[in-house]
């Protein structure tokens, strides 16, 4: 296999080298010497690249998987924060690696949906809409770094797909989610998506790194 061919891909695994080789044996040899000539780097476990986009790198180890939280927020253009960790959700947990001064870790949650597919330089990367970013913020606060950073996504996003929100919202099926979400909407984009969402007589922090005693009626939350 020619490193023409690897270096059609952000990622390629080892398996896939030996089948385009001759037998496995050669397989190693050959990776073995395009690692040693710098030609090629050892991603992970039996996982390599020819790439130097770490962005590209990261969402292309696990399928299925995408960026998200403050880095995807970096990549939107809604943060000046440079993250020094690539943040990528996976239904299954895994190990963080480093790669390229980049740290990249791996976030299970059990909604790996609402992305999509980009072109990134040579390569495309798997990206969270902005819609499920703005869910995957109030999910997995602490990825974000602080309530700045989340209210930065819902201050600087431009088009926003009320109906695509809706349907994450839907899915996601957390009235607590849906609540801090439908008021930073409404607050920050005069969006208004209570019909879709029930309150019961619980009140919730709005900011998950502060706790307030101030009240918004109308969403149930301290805010």
């Amino acid at each position: 296999m020619r490193l023409e061919e690897i270096s059609k891909f952000p990622t390629i695994r080892f398996k896939d080298i030996a089948k385009r080789t001759s037998s496995q044996e050669y397989a190693w040899t050959l990776v073995h010497r395009m690692v040693k000539n710098g030609k090629l780097k050892r991603v992970t476990k039996g996982i390599y690249t020819t790439s130097d986009d770490a962005f590209a790198i990261a969402s292309n180890i696990y399928y299925p998987s995408y960026i998200s939280f403050i880095t995807a927020s970096y990549l939107y253009g809604f943060t000046e924060t440079i993250p020094i960790t690539i943040y990528i959700v996976t239904p299954k947990p895994h190990k963080k690696i480093k790669i390229m001064g980049y740290d990249i870790e791996f976030i299970r949650l059990d909604s790996v949906w609402g992305y999509h597919k980009e072109q990134k330089e040579e390569h495309l990367i798997f990206l969270a809409d902005v819609e499920k970013l703005m869910i995957d913020s109030f999910l997995r606060p602490e990825k974000m770094g602080n309530f700045t950073e989340i209210e930065n996504v819902f201050k600087m996003a431009e088009k926003i797909d009320i109906d695509k929100i809706k349907e994450y919202l839907k899915k996601i099926d957390s009235e607590m989610i849906s609540r801090k979400v439908g008021y930073m909407l409404e607050r920050h984009k005069g969006i208004d998506i209570s019909e879709i969402v029930k309150t019961d007589r619980n009140y919730y922090q709005l900011n998950p790194f502060k706790k307030s005693s101030k009240i918004d009626k109308k969403w149930r939350l301290f805010i």
